[in-house]
């Protein structure tokens, strides 16, 4: 139950202000997920799995809502299905770092004693970004 300081009618004022609120969300949420192809089809050159055999050659990566469905060479992509060619890429898993440091420049020690932590949140966004940009999708 939710209670406030003016009352009955301010409690219910507040319930029903939440509730329209987890209601509007609802509804983008729905209106986001309608915007979006049931199926997306990733065509690629070449696809590196990860798992040690050879790179796949004219691979087609099959997306149905937000879960991978289908990877292979040459797959039938679906009726209405949102392509996306790279086709003269190679495509591979996202590389994980195990041990980076966001807050400094790779290599850089000269100065980082010096830094203060406001510093620090500062350059940290561009150091996460040319991470990322790298290939590592976790960190």
């Amino acid at each position: 139950m939710i209670r406030c300081r003016g009352g009955a009618a301010a409690s219910r004022a507040l319930a029903l202000s939440a509730t329209l609120l987890s209601a509007t969300r609802l509804v983008a949420q729905a209106d986001r997920a309608a915007a979006r192809p049931a199926t997306i089809a990733i065509k690629a050159g070449h696809l590196i799995d990860g798992r040690g055999g050879p790179p796949v050659a004219n691979a087609v990566i099959l997306i149905e809502g937000e879960r991978i469905s289908a990877v292979g060479p040459g797959l039938a992509i679906p009726a209405g299905a949102e392509v996306i060619d790279l086709s003269r890429s190679t495509l591979l898993p996202g590389l994980i770092d195990c041990h980076t440091h966001l807050t400094a420049a790779p290599g850089a020690s000269d100065n980082q004693f010096r830094r203060s932590y406001v510093d620090a949140a500062v350059l940290a966004p561009g150091y996460a970004r040319a991470t990322l940009e790298a290939g590592f999708t976790t960190v």
